[in-house]
């Protein structure tokens, strides 16, 4: 009987000290219960001690412990003894729960007290380590008339938004911050600020409240400071019409970064989330998951916009749906501004398919968009924004050609004596060039290996494209080559940026390995640059050069300057050749990139001459090229002089359906390869 009793209170005591550590109630009355507890608790322990001095004498627990010598059962009370005191201090000592209960400080919650120094005190109590960072709101409406201030290191809990995504749910247990006034409801003032399971309302009711709409819902701002580490989670912004929901702003010189915006909710208001940094600031990094805004009033649902550092925020999963936005869905703009929307999902079912549902300026670039296009269509220059890859009925994403535009990629055909190597130019004295004759050394199939010995004067040897091709379309260049050295520095890659500046990659380690040295970046139009500076020395294979910003593609291709194999058909363009002006009759031009073959057309008079084939530099072809003209008629002549270089030194002269094949010398020669009389 007495075993039972013991356990009994055993049981009964160690369910009041699990009450008493669990921090059992949240309700107002949270004080007195836990006076009554610890009353209980005390109590239990006295019927304990008498029930454990009974047991002592008792016949049932001698015979239990009549097999123990009495020191041993001496020592086992007192053991025994001291762990319940044990337990029992442990549970009466440790009396926190590690929370501050907002209904400790007097907040009503009923829609109409002004709860304002009642939240804003028990925000403070948890900010001055009076009691737990973590503040925690009962359900209730809670009305306030001026920002709360969420300081650093601590966060506003509530009980959730209610039971609707659409509207403010008064009776499903919600916690709602009902504000009225005209600034921000809620600011988050420092490090690690949070705000979690709750609604944040642009209240409009009451006389009070009649004709005043807030500056905006929550706002993060480092003003002169740094705000790292913001935690927002399952918060629901509502009806504000008068600025953005969620605004995260840096000025003068400040910062915030790193924050972690999880199923933020947004109906109804004039911006969704807005992303703002002055020239001296930034806003980088944060990131937005789940969540997503809905409903009318809106002028933009995410903007993103510069001068200063405004980049890489992530949002990933979200959704952007009102009917319409009077300027756009999502807005970028600035240089140093861009956003990253993964697997988004983009509507707007009521605006006119003639308005962007995106807009990039043109000043940003390196944003990447991609998920759901469901109206409309993306207004950015994709060649700086290669990321964007949004598509629908109406817009489809861009990505650059990766073909590699040095063409003589593979290092073929160097003349050392006359040091020259096709498709390239070698500027600078300053160093000795040679291939290396072993294959085994190659890094790609066919492809040379080029042997630079730096001689270590006149400063940087250049290698560089003897003709770079333009391309107006494109703003990014990506170019690069593999390089060998033990010489630490010994090659970098160097371009003119388009600000008109030179800029050049990381150089190479010197560790004696294959590294790829490249770059990627904006280039000058104008006046476009582009050259591998060697300063040591270095080997070198398979350089690649493109435009727009995509990976370096280096090596063999199926159509590459290493070479080539098909199994179809190659068919060259045939462009039509009219005799020149009557004032230049000799001097013939082809045109330049139509192709390779090409039809004599005499006009109805064969008895021509041709002495000079493309004889301005501009026009010239480059260095192997062959073509082949081709005669239908009988009595013109090309004829064998200086310019144009024929077999035997015979003049070539057409009969019905001839041709001759030439071959260009880059220079104003032509070399014949074969004729058909």
């Amino acid at each position: 009987l007495i075993i039972m009793s013991t356990s009994s209170i055993c049981i009964s005591l160690l369910a009041a000290v699990a009450m008493l550590a669990l921090g059992y109630s949240f309700s107002r009355q949270r004080t007195t219960q836990h006076r009554q507890l610890q009353d209980q608790v005390a109590e239990l322990q006295r019927q304990l001690n008498q029930l454990a001095t009974a047991a002592s004498s008792d016949t049932v627990l001698q015979e239990h412990h009549r097999f123990l010598p009495k020191k041993d059962k001496e020592d086992k009370k007192d053991k025994e003894d001291k762990e319940n005191e044990r337990l029992l201090s442990c549970a009466c000592n440790d009396t926190t729960s590690g929370f501050t209960y907002a209904s400790d400080f007097g907040i009503m919650g009923d829609a109409t007290t002004d709860d304002t120094l009642a939240l804003q005190a028990a925000i403070d109590s948890a900010s001055a380590n009076d009691s737990g960072g973590i503040v925690v709101l009962p359900k209730g409406t809670f009305r306030i008339f001026e920002p709360l201030i969420v300081p650093a290191g601590v966060t506003l809990q509530g009980q959730g938004y209610g039971d609707s995504p659409l509207a403010i749910s008064f009776d499903a247990g919600a916690s709602t911050i009902a504000y009225c006034g005209t600034d921000y409801a809620i600011k988050l003032g420092g490090h690690a600020a949070g705000l979690r399971d709750l609604a944040v309302y642009d209240w409009p009711y009451g006389t009070d409240c009649e004709n005043i709409q807030a500056a905006g819902g929550v706002l993060v701002e480092a003003d002169a400071t740094l705000i790292e580490s913001v935690i927002v989670s399952n918060i629901f912004i509502y009806y504000f019409l008068g600025g953005p929901a969620l605004s995260l702003v840096a000025k003068n010189s400040g910062g915030v970064p790193f924050g972690n915006y999880q199923n933020v909710r947004i109906r109804h208001a004039k911006q969704g989330i807005s992303l703002q940094a002055d020239e001296t600031s930034f806003v980088n990094s944060n990131s937005f998951m789940a969540g997503g805004m809905s409903g009318g009033g809106f002028e933009v649902g995410v903007i993103a916009q510069g001068p200063g550092a405004c980049n890489d925020n992530k949002f990933y999963g979200i959704f952007i749906e009102p009917p319409d936005t009077t300027l756009t869905h999502v807005y970028v703009s600035g240089s140093k501004t861009n956003i990253k929307l993964h697997d988004v999902r983009l509507e707007a079912t009521s605006k006119p398919l003639d308005k962007p549902i995106v807009i990039v300026d043109e000043s940003s670039y390196d944003n990447v968009m991609n998920g759901f296009l469901g109206h409309t269509h993306v207004q950015a220059n994709l060649n700086r924004n290669p990321g964007i890859d949004l598509m629908s009925h109406k817009s489809v994403g861009l990505d650059p050609s990766p073909k590699n535009l040095y063409w003589n990629s593979a290092f073929k055909g160097y003349n050392a004596e006359d040091r020259m190597m096709p498709g390239f130019s070698l500027v600078g004295p300053n160093a000795d060039i040679s291939i290396l004759e072993d294959s085994d050394e190659m890094l790609f199939p066919d492809h040379n290996v080029i042997d630079v010995n730096y001689l270590n004067y006149g400063g940087a040897f250049k290698l560089m494209a003897d003709i770079t091709p333009k391309s107006p379309a494109h703003d990014f260049v990506t170019f690069g080559v593999y390089a060998r050295s033990s010489v630490p520095g010994s090659i970098s890659a160097a371009m003119r940026y388009e600000s008109g500046s030179i800029i050049s990659s990381a150089p190479h380690s010197g560790g004696g390995e294959w590294e790829f040295i490249g770059m990627t970046a904006l280039y000058d139009k104008n006046s476009p640059y582009f050259y591998f500076s060697i300063t040591g020395d270095v080997q070198l294979t398979a350089p690649t050069f493109l435009y727009g910003k995509t990976p370096a593609t280096p090596g063999a291709s199926l159509m590459s300057s290493s070479g080539a194999r098909m199994s179809g058909t190659l068919t060259m363009g045939v462009t039509t050749v009219y005799p020149p002006p009557e004032a230049t009759p000799y001097y013939w031009n082809i045109p330049l990139n139509s192709g390779n073959i090409f039809l004599i057309d005499t006009q109805g008079n064969p008895s021509r001459t041709i002495i000079r084939l493309n004889h301005q530099t501009a026009d010239r072809f480059a260095r192997g090229t062959v073509v082949t003209l081709m005669f239908e008629e009988a009595g013109t002549r090309v004829k064998h002089n200086a310019y144009i270089n024929l077999k035997n030194n015979a003049d070539f002269v057409s009969g019905p359906s001839t041709s001759i094949t030439l071959m260009a010398t880059g220079s104003p020669t032509w070399i014949e390869v074969s004729r058909n009389e």
